[in-house]
């Protein structure tokens, strides 16, 4: 009677146990799958041809008429918008003037079954292009809301490059934003910015912002400066948003900053309960901070994860902006498998200044990493105040210190070769005389560094403007040249170390 009983409570409990198991596996299969934005396709076979009217040097309307039908079904026939929109109101205070856009009404024609929007020519928006909300330095191109129906933005269709016989191109100027509601791909696509801190917003939806993304500012003045390109956001512009799962897949192009939810020009307008994915890889270049939350004031409160599989930073990585967390359990992972960071500034738990709470448990895992270890050290080496990390086995914090220690760029190296010796011009002997001073020959200085977001560094040129006397003026200023080179060997060298 004794082992009956046993036997019976032993088959209870095992009966328990697989009733419990039943219901983790239950639950676990029922929970909605995040979709991985590589693998979105158009939502149908549908494709729209856009492109400007003409426009002047000024980038201006002409007046003329765009070519064509007006059906958007070629090229030869790219849509032309209606001036008749049942959502524009010529009457009213704050007037719509987003929705008489191609790219407004291209993207309506699309809304219930998804496409393809080519960019045929060049599209200018400007504060005439966008909604007369009031800001001074942010207004709207904002799309319909088309969900999960795919829409596919690019240049190249049917082995056409309309970038090159078209010029096609995507120029923001200031006070225009992007803001895209519902799933989309952008591949293929220049993006120009005219002004500074222009961005793409991309609602909360799957985004992948495929390859052959280019990024330019209009003035080639800027190059290299990271305002002056153009940013993405995951989440909404402004709009507050909870319960959502902003999923962003970057795999080329050049920004100023990436945020991996909402841009947050809104301090009222919060995010709750949101778990950004932010994943950044191929050719992307980031020259300005990328951020696992918001941008500037919105409240955040959620989780984030951020990968970056490859790259170039040279910028702030931030698991969390300068609003913090809204919530105390929040958790930030950075997971690092490769890319260049020989430029890199820093990788941080936050945004200098950052309010609210930080991350309950914030971490950088390496353990996957997959690039060399020169790269390696520098990531790990721009860590801050993050003490959760996970080195790839066999790698050791000493090793890595050791690696940027000893680390000399290939800068300390002038770009310039040595200016030449010149023979004197031949003279006839009867005006032989001791020769006058000349200028020396102009040597331009090896290229300066990215500068940090928001300067705009003026400095590349020498600007020396002393006078050869004599035959050994010459060689007095290769002496100088070449002092004014191992001192900037050595303050690099210096640098680094105190980066270390």
């Amino acid at each position: 009677m004794k082992n009956f009983t046993k036997l019976l409570v032993l088959a209870l409990v095992a009966i328990v146990m697989a009733a419990l198991l039943s219901v983790c596996v239950s639950a676990e299969a029922e929970a909605p799958a995040i979709p991985d934005p590589r693998e979105l396709k158009p939502g149908s076979d549908r494709v729209v041809f856009i492109k400007d009217a003409p426009r002047d040097e000024d980038n201006k309307l002409t007046g003329e008429p765009l070519a064509g039908d007006g059906t958007g079904t070629d090229a030869e026939n790219p849509l032309k918008p209606t001036e008749d929109h049942e959502r524009f109101d010529p009457s009213a205070e704050r007037k719509r003037w987003h929705v008489l856009t191609a790219f407004y009404q291209a993207v309506e024609m699309l809304a219930d079954t998804g496409g393809t929007i080519v960019i045929c020519g060049p599209i200018y928006v400007d504060i005439d292009q966008v909604g007369d909300n009031g800001a001074s330095t942010v207004r709207d191109l904002e799309t319909v809301r088309f969900g999960d129906k795919v829409i596919k933005f690019t240049s190249v269709y049917d082995g056409v490059d309309y970038r090159e016989t078209a010029g096609a191109k995507i120029t923001l100027q200031t006070p225009a934003m992007l803001n895209i509601l519902g799933s989309t791909i952008w591949e293929n696509i220049d993006f120009y910015t005219d002004g500074t801190d222009r961005a793409v917003c991309f609602g909360d939806y799957a985004t992948l912002v495929g390859e052959g993304i280019n990024c330019y500012p209009t003035d080639d003045a800027f190059d290299g400066v990271a305002q002056n390109y153009i940013s993405l956001s995951g989440g909404h512009r402004y709009n507050s948003s909870k319960n959502k799962t902003p999923n962003l897949v970057v795999q080329s192009g050049t920004y100023n900053k990436i945020t991996g939810a909402s841009w947050g020009t809104v301090a009222t307008n919060a995010q709750e309960n949101c778990n950004v994915n932010l994943t950044i890889e191929g050719t992307t270049t980031v020259l300005g901070v990328v951020s696992g939350t918001v941008n500037t004031k919105s409240p955040f409160g959620g989780h984030v994860n951020i990968t970056i599989n490859n790259g170039t930073f040279e910028c702030d990585i931030n698991a969390v902006g300068a609003t913090g967390m809204t919530n105390t359990d929040g958790i930030a992972k950075i997971k690092i498998n490769g890319g260049n960071f020989i430029n890199a500034w820093s990788i941080n738990q936050s945004a200098m200044g950052a309010i609210n709470n930080m991350p309950a448990d914030c971490s950088v895992d390496f353990s996957e990493w997959k690039g060399d270890d020169l790269n390696l050290a520098f990531a790990f080496g721009v860590i801050t105040d993050i003490t959760n990390i996970k080195l790839p086995e066999g790698k050791t914090a000493e090793y890595l210190q050791e690696i940027v220690k000893n680390y000399v760029p290939e800068e300390t190296e002038p770009e310039e070769t040595e200016p030449e010796a010149t023979e004197p011009e031949a003279t006839d002997p009867a005006e032989s005389q001791p020769a006058e001073a000349t200028d020396p020959v102009e040597e331009t200085e090896p290229e300066a560094s990215t500068p940090s977001e928001g300067e705009n560094e003026g400095e590349g040129e020498d600007k020396a403007d002393e006078k050869e006397e004599g035959g050994n003026g010459w060689i007095l200023w290769v002496a100088i040249a070449a002092g004014v080179v191992v001192v900037a060997a050595i303050i690099v060298v210096v640098l680094k170390k105190k980066k270390n």
